[in-house]
């Protein structure tokens, strides 16, 4: 691929994500509350597209919500049991 397509990619890559995208930090921040819901039925995309679209992007935060949502539905469905304190 030559040097003029590599940088008409790179800038695509950046203008479809400019303004809908979302840092890392940002986007964890948001998973104690969206775990529970998705957990509960709710639909990712429809609460919060910003979110999903930064976990299709980026694998670490896709893993930490995905365990932190595995955790959820295996407590909820009483596969684990309840943390005493």
């Amino acid at each position: 691929m030559g040097e003029y397509h590599l940088r008409k990619l790179i800038e695509a890559i950046f203008e479809v994500h400019q303004g809908n995208s979302i840092d890392c930090e940002t986007c964890s921040e948001q998973f104690d509350c969206l775990v529970e819901k998705v957990a509960a039925g709710a639909n990712l995309c429809d609460l919060l597209p910003q979110v999903e679209a930064h976990l299709q992007c980026c694998s670490d935060c896709r893993e930490e919500y995905n365990a932190l949502l595995a955790i959820i539905r295996a407590e909820n469905d009483g596969e684990l049991p309840a943390i005493m304190n």
